[in-house]
């Protein structure tokens, strides 16, 4: 098969979802351990055992009951927000397969098998997984911008929320909702 340049693209851009994505686990890890009474290795550590929803879930739950500041605190429970549905779509780019022709040309699809359903096509232009990219560095801002309020660097009330990204859904549904 020869290398086709939609193929290429397709996996650079998945490549540069999951390194973001890297760095966003890690941003939401930041925000939970400032919270914790112990040393950052020690963090790391607990943290390992974690998957990212129990990630933020812990981290929403030490916000809402240490988070003095009630404008800061709308801003945390926004970002795990904004984090939990940003994981959805990645989980679906990052373990799904992309439809390719056979010469590699990516069709726009990718296909993740389902727990209960089998195969499941998920519509995915070029286009959508730049947009998800955005959203994904968009957030890693955010948390960086709440991290630095939460250091007393930054107003809290300057803050902007970025929009909540839109749920990748299966095609099929996608043809039926219009």
């Amino acid at each position: 098969m020869a290398h086709h340049h939609d193929k290429n693209r397709y996996a650079l851009a998945v490549g540069h979802i999951a390194i973001e994505w890297n760095y966003l686990e890690r941003d939401l890890q930041r925000l939970a351990h400032s919270y914790l009474n112990v040393d950052e290795e020690t963090a790391a550590r607990i943290f390992a055992y974690m998957g990212n929803a129990s990630r933020a879930e812990i981290t929403e739950w030490l916000a809402d009951r240490y988070e003095q500041d009630e404008t800061l605190k709308t801003h945390i429970l926004h970002f795990i927000a904004v984090f939990c549905r940003l994981r959805a779509n990645r989980n679906i780019v990052e373990h799904g397969v992309p439809a390719l022709t056979r010469d590699g040309a990516f069709l726009g699809e990718i296909v993740k098998l389902g727990r209960r359903s089998g195969d499941m096509p998920f519509a995915a232009s070029q286009g959508t997984l730049d947009t998800f990219l955005k959203h994904l560095r968009a957030a890693r801002d955010y948390a960086i911008a709440i991290q630095d309020a939460q250091a007393g660097q930054g107003d809290a009330a300057a803050l902007v929320k970025p929009a909540m990204p839109k749920r990748m859904k299966p095609t099929a549904q996608r043809t039926e909702e219009g």
